[in-house]
């Protein structure tokens, strides 16, 4: 098979010297960061003004509830007279979303509506373009409630209420009323929705947040 001849004086090539692996890391690279909020897994609790006041009762008693396990809470300033009952706790964790600022005449810092949340927002509401533009900010809003401010800190689920108690985006009606939007963009996101609408509400709150 070899030629004996050419076999002995076969010289093996010069040995190659080998690499130590990541030779080429010197360090991390440096480049100046903004710093910005730390995500975190807040709950949202959307309240309309239309609701009627035993489902607001509701959801104030859930608010406080969940406050005092440490959870944060997002609420939505549009019923000035729940802002007003709410506000009395004077909790840091307790995070007002307005769609502007001075909306309701409420202070707070999460008031301003991204390019990105209106992206997002005009993805859900086939007719955007037919809708005046306070309407759009409302619907902004409610993208900044389940995402965040700046779109980092997912809501670990979307607490309501509604007529027909829908808590799935195929289970919307036009009984669900004002709160269709929001669940629906937090059905699509896989954002748990609890509807207090539903019968098994309580048992649900119970197993998951350890209140009722």
């Amino acid at each position: 098979m070899f030629d004996d001849e050419e076999f002995n004086s076969y010289t093996p090539p010069p040995a190659v010297e080998e690499k130590k692996p990541y030779t080429a890391f010197k360090k991390f690279p440096s480049k100046k960061e903004v710093v910005t909020d730390i995500p975190y897994i807040p709950i949202t609790v959307y309240v309309d003004k239309e609701f009627p006041q035993e489902a607001k009762d509701g959801l104030y008693s859930i608010i406080v509830k969940l406050l005092s396990k440490d959870y944060k809470v997002r609420v939505n300033g549009d019923d000035k007279e729940f802002y007003e009952r709410i506000k009395t706790l004077a909790d840091e964790s307790l995070e007002i979303y307005t769609p502007w600022k001075e909306f309701n005449d409420i202070e707070t810092k999460h008031y301003f509506n991204s390019e990105t949340c209106k992206l997002i927002a005009q993805k859900h509401f086939a007719s955007w373009d037919k809708i005046p533009n306070p309407v759009k900010s409302l619907l902004a809003r409610n993208i900044r409630m389940l995402f965040g401010d700046k779109n980092n800190s997912l809501s670990l689920c979307l607490i309501t209420w509604s007529k027909d108690g829908a808590s799935k985006l195929l289970e919307i009606t036009k009984e669900t009323g004002r709160s269709s939007f929001i669940i629906k963009v937090a059905s699509t996101y896989g954002i748990p929705v609890l509807n207090i609408g539903k019968p098994n509400a309580e048992n649900v709150l119970q197993r998951t947040f350890g209140i009722s």
